[in-house]
C-alpha cells in the first residue's frame, strides 16, 4: 500500500512538472470518457472490494483529450472521495452529456469542505487543516493537478456540497 501511495504521489509530481513546463504536448485524440470512467471504477472496485460505488454513466460521452491525463484526473477524484469519506458510505460517479459539453461528477458522503476552503483547495500544495489535525496523507497536488488537466481539456472543475453531506466535485468539459 505504501509503495502504491508513493508511486501515485511521484507520478503526480512528474505530471505537474510536465504540465507547468508545457512539456506534455501529446496530441489530443477522440476518447470515450464513458469507457474511461467505467475502467477507472472497475479498478477501484478491485482495489477497494469493501467499498460501495454507485455509477450513473451515459454512454458515448466523447471528448478530445489525452487518455493518461484524463485517467489521472478521474483517479485523483475517486481517490479523494475514498480517502475522505467513511468506509460504509458510497462513492458516486456521474457522467452526463449535454449539447454544450460533458459533465463528470464524483460525490462522497464525508465531512465536506468548509466554504472558506473551497477556492483554496485547487492551489498547489494546499491542504485543508493543519499538520497537527490532519488524519490523511497527501501532498496537496491532486486537486491542483485536476484543475490543470481540466483546463488543458477545455474544461473547469468546481466543488459544491453533496446533499445531505459530503462533497461533489464537478468537471465540465466544453464542446
Amino acid at each position: 500500500d505504501e509503495t502504491a501511495r508513493l508511486n501515485f504521489l511521484t507520478n503526480n509530481i512528474l505530471i505537474v512538472s510536465q504540465l507547468e513546463g508545457n512539456r506534455n504536448q501529446a496530441p489530443k485524440e477522440d476518447l470515450d470518457l464513458s469507457t474511461l470512467l467505467k475502467d477507472c471504477l472497475k479498478d477501484f472496485k478491485n482495489r477497494y472490494p469493501a467499498r460501495l460505488f454507485h455509477e450513473e454513466i451515459e454512454v458515448d460521452a466523447d471528448v478530445k483529450g489525452d487518455h493518461l491525463l484524463l485517467q489521472i484526473l478521474t483517479n485523483n477524484l475517486l481517490e479523494n472521495a475514498i480517502k475522505y469519506s467513511p468506509k460504509e458510505s458510497p462513492v458516486t460517479a456521474v457522467l452526463k452529456k449535454y449539447r454544450s459539453g460533458i459533465e463528470l461528477q464524483v460525490k462522497d458522503e464525508g465531512p465536506g469542505i468548509p466554504e472558506n476552503e473551497k477556492k483554496k483547495i485547487f492551489s498547489k500544495f494546499y491542504r485543508i487543516g493543519n499538520e497537527a489535525t490532519r488524519k490523511n496523507q497527501g501532498t496537496g497536488l491532486g486537486l491542483y493537478l485536476c484543475r490543470k488537466i481540466a483546463r488543458d481539456h477545455n474544461g473547469d472543475i468546481t466543488v459544491t456540497n453533496n446533499e445531505p453531506k459530503g462533497s461533489k466535485f464537478i468537471v465540465i468539459f466544453k464542446q
